[in-house]
């Protein structure tokens, strides 16, 4: 008995070292496939030992074995029906079976992990610790890195040139926004919402000191200078002090005076907004936008033979010439009529996506988005709602910058619900933790549901990527601790 309690200790501990070395896997040095394939192994070998060590953890791994095996099912269907797939590209964007086999897998590893961590269950001080750990990793080295502007832009793949103390109204954001070594700002931004909101649970109820982890989180999203990261943590900040009130007043319970000092990082995050790379982007592209529209107006209120013969109603238009002399390289870089999807084999879309969408409305996601519809339109498969054209043929293509989205193009209604049903059982089992507890630990585990979810709506690269999923589904898995 002694000697099984022991081994669980060390899969304790070694379960702890892991999730401390997650970090490192979303720097620019580790993301790789590779990093991600680690991972993926890791966690299943944690889905075994679990099952050996921990007995009720046995009783219920039929659901688990049913749930692989419809994931299973759901690829097989969807090989065949991708046989019928018809595109104007010749290579018809290489569909690959064992890529789409990896895919899924990536996909059904969050609900391996949490199963897993679910019967570990371990002690509150431990999954307090990596959090802290992950805070310094994360937070803190985002911090130091712009500080002595030795940090990779959150905007671009160079470094910055100006640090904070060096922020004014007059700055281009590319040179102050910073996200330190990790790959993507956004997948950062959404995983520091929910360290926020831990480290201010932690800071009301356990200790004083995590007001230090609350400050260093709060000054890490205001240098990742991304909508979620600015914006959305100041909205989280302001809505989790107004909670707080409401839940104590609702349970009648004192209003501890310590609340009062998370009223200093909501006034400094004001503050700083107002010369932060977030707004220093916001003002570029309205004033981007104001300029070009005025031009677009200058340009089509000039009428000559040239405008006549280049109107549709020519029957001798050359559309990809039409597309080269009125496309605006500022809302549709080249990159994506060139390579992306080739004009030479769809001119009548691209002449159709310039001629009739004004810049007001043309940005990534919308180009994005307007490609895979075209895509799916040109193969004409009523199936493709329900199954998708697979995540390899879009990723061959462009990735679309919104996770919801890609994965119902990808997957269809049906492999996104099998796919990613694991959000929506955590948001049911933490919605009705809340109803039923009512307190404030409820509160957060909510909110980080909520919150990171709706950030991958926002954004892309959240849900699809291993490296922002396992720190989420770790944090999630508070729901455990019934505080």
């Amino acid at each position: 008995m002694k000697e099984r309690k022991n081994v669980k200790n060390i899969i304790e501990n070694v379960t702890v070292f892991f999730l401390f070395l997650l970090p490192l896997f979303s720097t620019v040095f580790l993301y790789n496939k590779i990093s991600t394939l680690i991972q993926i192994i890791f966690v299943f070998l944690l889905l075994f030992v679990t099952l050996i060590l921990y007995k009720d953890s046995r009783k219920n791994i039929k659901w688990m074995i049913l749930y692989y095996v419809l994931c299973l099912i759901y690829l097989g269907v969807s090989f065949y029906h991708q046989e019928y797939f018809k595109s104007l590209l010749p290579s018809s964007y290489g569909f690959n079976i064992v890529s789409e086999l990896l895919t899924i897998l990536k996909l059904i590893t969050p609900i391996t992990f949490i199963y897993s961590l679910y019967y570990i269950k371990l002690p509150f001080k431990k999954y307090m610790l990596v959090l802290k750990v992950w805070c310094i990793l994360f937070a803190g080295s985002i911090v130091l890195t712009n500080i002595f502007k030795i940090s990779l832009g959150s905007y671009s793949d160079t470094f910055i040139t100006k640090n904070i103390f060096e922020w004014n109204k007059y700055n281009y954001y590319k040179y102050t926004a910073s996200k330190g070594y990790f790959m993507y700002a956004n997948q950062v931004s959404a995983l520091c919402i929910i360290f926020l909101l831990m480290f201010i649970y932690d800071y009301l109820y356990n200790s004083k000191k995590s007001i230090i982890y609350v400050l260093l989180v709060s000054l890490a999203m205001l240098m990742l200078g991304t909508r979620v990261s600015t914006l959305g943590g100041l909205l989280t900040l302001v809505f989790a002090i107004i909670f707080y009130f409401i839940i104590n007043i609702f349970n009648k319970i004192c209003i501890k005076k310590r609340i009062y000092i998370l009223v200093i990082p909501v006034l400094g995050w004001v503050l700083l907004l107002q010369v932060s790379p977030y707004n220093n982007r916001s003002i570029e592209l309205n004033r981007s936008m104001d300029i070009d529209i005025n031009r677009h107006m200058d340009d089509t209120s000039i009428v000559d033979d040239k405008a006549i013969v280049m109107d549709d109603t020519s029957m001798g238009v050359d559309k990809t010439k039409y597309v080269y002399q009125n496309y605006n390289k500022d809302y549709l870089p080249k990159v994506f009529f060139e390579k992306y999807y080739p004009i030479k084999y769809d001119e009548e879309f691209w002449y159709n996506f310039v001629k009739n969408n004004s810049i007001d409305k043309i940005n990534y996601r919308y180009i994005e988005k307007s490609i895979i519809r075209r895509v799916v339109e040109v193969n004409n498969n009523a199936l493709d709602k329900y199954i998708g054209i697979s995540n390899t043929r879009i990723q061959n293509i462009v990735n679309i910058e919104s996770d919801f989205i890609l994965h119902y193009y990808a997957f269809g209604i049906i492999g996104s619900i099998i796919l990613l049903v694991i959000y929506l059982i955590l948001f049911i089992y933490a919605f009705n933790n809340f109803v039923k507890i009512q307190n404030y630990y409820a509160f957060t585990m909510l909110s980080c549901v909520v919150l990171f979810l709706f950030s991958a709506f926002l954004t892309g690269n959240i849900i699809n990527s291993i490296n922002a999923v396992l720190p989420f589904i770790f944090v999630v898995s508070g729901v455990i601790y019934e505080k």
